[in-house]
């Protein structure tokens, strides 16, 4: 029972930390200039979206595809324009 106590505290804690890194992230991004963005390759619009995507990338595709199996889901495949 400690056990799942110290790794549901352990995973609550991570998920605080990638949460906050996302709107220090988004912070960051929306303080730079139209300019600046453009720089980097993305748009005002597209900050949300790049910030979240990012945070994900951190699983690979085939581990969320077994995931969504699990659940008797499939996972769309999406392209980016």
């Amino acid at each position: 029972m400690l056990q799942f106590l110290k790794r549901a505290l352990a995973a609550l804690i991570k998920a605080r930390q990638a949460e906050a890194n996302r709107r220090i992230a988004m912070m960051q991004l929306s303080r730079m200039s139209d300019r600046e963005l453009n720089d980097i390759g993305i748009g005002r619009a597209d900050i949300r979206r790049v910030v979240y995507d990012e945070s994900t990338s951190e699983i690979p595709q085939a581990q969320k595809e077994e995931e969504y199996r699990k659940f008797g889901w499939k996972l769309h495949k999406t392209s980016v324009a």
